[in-house]
C-alpha cells in the first residue's frame, strides 16, 4: 500500500519548487503613489513587471472606470525601465481620480503570461485607498450664492466690430435688392460701356482712303472700283440722312437728297454724275476715261466733306449759356 504521507510530501515539494521557478521568471506589482488623497486629486497607479527575456507578458486593458467611483484620466504605454542580464523590468502608469469620498478598492489586475509551454494569468494584489473631502465650517462661515458676472463696459474694438458687421449686413441687403431688381428687369448686373461708333463721315472717308490705296481702276478692275465707290456713298447717305439708299436706284437717291436743305445743288449735280458713271460701268460695261475714274472719287470725297455735320457754338449773352447745335455743311 502506498504511503499517503510520502505522496503528500511530494506534492508539497513539487508546488513549492514550481512557485520558486515561477517567481524567478515573473513578478508583478501594482502600487499607488499615495493611498490617501483629496477628492478630485490625480494620483498615479503604477504597474511593475519583472520578467526574463524569454517570457512574454500582456499588460491588462483597463476600462475607463477602474472601480466604482474611480476613473482613469490618462494612460501611458508600457516602457522598459531597466535591464540586468536576462532580467527586464517594465512599467506602465495610469493617472486616476475619484470624486466620491471614502474607502475605495482597486481590484486585482490580470496579466497574461507565457513562458515555454507555461500559459497562465496572474493577478496583482488589490489596493485599498481612501479619498478625503474638504471640511467646510458651516457654523462660523455663511454660505453665499454664486455671484453674478460683472458687467464689463464695451471696448472700442467691440463697438468697431459691431459697426463693421452692421455695415457688411447693410451692404449685403442693398446688393441683394439691386440684384433682384436687375434680375426682374432682365438687365445685366454690370453695364459695360460700349465704344462709341465713329460718325458716318469718318467711316466714309476711311473707306474712301482704303479704296484709293487699292488702285483698282489703275489695274483694270473698273467695275469693282465703281461698285465699291457707290456702296461707300450709299452707306454714308443712309447713316447720315436716314435715307434707305442701299435699297434705292440712283434716280431715287437723287430725288430723296433734293429735299435735304443742307445739300447744295452743286453737291447733288456731282453726286448724280458719279452715280451715272457707275451705272454705265456696271450695267452697260462702259469704260470711263482715267480722268473720269479719278473725278468720281474726288466728287465722293467732296460730297462727304461738304455734307458732314459741323458744330457751331452759339454764345447767348442773356443767360450766359453755351449751346451747341449740329448743322449740315453748305456751299454758300
Amino acid at each position: 500500500m502506498i504511503d499517503m504521507r510520502k505522496i503528500l510530501l511530494f506534492c508539497i515539494v513539487f508546488f513549492a519548487l514550481k512557485s520558486i521557478v515561477f517567481c524567478q521568471i515573473l513578478t508583478i506589482e501594482a502600487k499607488l503613489d499615495s493611498n490617501k488623497f483629496l477628492i478630485g486629486d490625480h494620483v498615479k497607479l503604477n504597474l511593475f513587471v519583472t520578467k526574463s527575456k524569454s517570457a512574454k507578458i500582456n499588460f491588462p486593458i483597463l476600462p475607463d472606470s477602474l472601480a466604482q467611483g474611480v476613473e482613469i484620466v490618462q494612460r501611458n504605454k508600457p516602457d522598459t525601465i531597466s535591464k540586468n542580464g536576462d532580467i527586464i523590468k517594465l512599467k506602465q502608469s495610469y493617472l486616476i481620480t475619484s470624486f466620491d469620498s471614502g474607502n475605495h478598492t482597486i481590484p486585482p489586475l490580470p496579466f497574461e503570461f507565457l513562458h515555454d509551454t507555461i500559459t497562465d494569468t496572474v493577478f496583482t494584489d488589490s489596493i485599498l485607498f481612501y479619498v478625503n473631502t474638504l471640511k467646510v465650517d458651516t457654523a462660523s462661515k455663511k454660505i453665499y450664492d454664486i455671484k453674478a458676472p460683472f458687467d464689463e463696459p464695451f471696448s472700442l474694438m467691440e463697438i468697431l466690430g459691431y459697426v463693421i458687421w452692421g455695415l457688411a449686413g447693410l451692404i449685403l441687403i442693398i446688393l441683394g435688392i439691386y440684384i433682384y431688381r436687375k434680375f426682374k428687369k432682365k438687365e445685366p448686373l454690370i453695364k459695360i460701356p460700349q465704344k462709341l461708333a465713329d460718325p458716318p463721315h469718318i467711316i466714309a472717308l476711311r473707306e474712301l482712303d482704303a479704296l484709293k490705296e487699292k488702285k483698282l481702276w489703275q489695274n483694270n478692275h473698273i467695275k469693282k472700283y465703281h461698285t465699291e465707290l457707290t456702296d461707300i456713298i450709299r452707306k454714308y447717305i443712309e447713316a447720315r440722312f436716314n435715307i434707305q439708299a442701299l435699297e434705292m436706284t440712283s434716280y431715287e437717291i437723287i430725288q430723296a437728297l433734293s429735299n435735304e436743305k443742307y445739300i447744295s445743288d452743286k453737291n447733288i449735280s456731282e453726286l448724280r454724275q458719279t452715280l451715272i458713271i457707275a451705272d454705265f460701268v456696271k450695267f452697260a460695261k462702259a469704260q470711263p476715261l482715267p480722268d473720269e475714274n479719278d473725278l468720281s472719287i474726288r466728287h465722293a470725297y467732296q460730297f462727304v466733306n461738304e455734307t458732314k455735320p459741323t458744330e457751331q457754338i452759339v454764345l447767348t449773352t442773356n443767360n450766359n449759356s453755351l449751346e451747341g447745335e449740329q448743322k449740315g455743311g453748305t456751299n454758300a
